[in-house]
C-alpha cells in the first residue's frame, strides 16, 4: 500500500481532488449554459414581438 503513495500524497486523495474539480467545472458549465439560453430566449422573444407589431401595423394600415 505504501508503494502507491508518491511523496506522501495518496492516489485516493488525487482521485478525490480530480472528482471535486470535475464537479466544480460541471457546475460552472451548467450555470453558463443556463444564462446563455435565457438571453437567447429573450432575444428571440423580442424578434417575435417586433414581427407581430409589424404585422398588426400592416393589417391596420392595409
Amino acid at each position: 500500500m505504501y508503494l502507491l503513495a508518491g511523496g506522501g500524497l495518496m492516489i485516493g486523495d488525487m482521485l478525490a481532488q480530480a472528482l471535486f474539480f470535475v464537479i466544480l467545472l460541471l457546475i460552472i458549465i451548467v450555470l453558463v449554459r443556463i444564462i446563455k439560453k435565457s438571453t437567447t430566449k429573450d432575444k428571440r422573444l423580442e424578434r417575435i414581438e417586433e414581427k407581430l407589431d409589424r404585422l398588426l401595423k400592416e393589417k391596420d394600415g392595409g
